[in-house]
């Protein structure tokens, strides 16, 4: 059988051609840009949040519990994990499975979390919300003032407070296990 010039044989044999490798060079530049491009997307999420660079004192504000105790944010003398979610924010769902995951270190370490509800219709949504996430930290009913005094303007938002009150990180979106862990070194 003879081949033409646009036979399947000769078709084939011209798409398979093996394209040259990339240089390493090229390779460790992708992955360069992309992490500017990440990082760059988080500074820019974040760039509202109370400052750590300088660490500001948290805003002081006396809030309700789902069970209708009294807790101080920030309390004084006590490192703290507060983090500020929305009862359908899908996101928080994910992220707040992880602050229980670490649960046994932050504890090791000193901290007290403490979970405030903002952006709620009503306290049946943040009581339903807590039962299905099997929150073991208390659950506070934040304000319209909390989420405007600590500039939340996403969820999950969260912040590290020392003992003097002092915000020393913070961060807006998920946040893995790790990632949570690693912050809390710094305290």
């Amino acid at each position: 059988m003879k081949q033409t010039p646009n036979s399947p044989a000769k078709l084939h044999s011209r798409q398979t051609k093996i394209k040259p490798k990339k240089p390493i060079w090229r390779h460790l530049l992708e992955i360069a840009l992309l992490l500017v491009v990440v990082f760059g997307i988080l500074w820019w999420q974040e760039r509202h949040l109370l400052s750590r660079d300088d660490k500001p004192l948290a805003p002081s504000q006396q809030l309700i519990s789902l069970d209708e105790k009294r807790y101080q944010i920030p309390a004084a003398g006590q490192k703290q994990l507060l983090y500020f979610f929305a009862p359908w924010c899908k996101i928080c769902r994910f992220s707040i499975g992880n602050i229980e995951a670490q649960k046994p270190a932050l504890l090791k370490k000193g901290f007290q979390v403490r979970y405030v509800a903002l952006d709620w219709q009503n306290k049946t949504e943040v009581a339903a919300f807590a039962k299905e996430q099997k929150l073991t930290f208390p659950v506070l009913m934040g304000t319209l003032e909390t989420m405007q005094q600590y500039q939340v303007q996403g969820f999950p938002t969260y912040y590290l407070v020392d003992e003097q009150g002092r915000i020393s990180a913070g961060s807006q979106g998920y946040s893995t296990s790790l990632g949570i862990w690693l912050r809390s070194l710094n305290n």
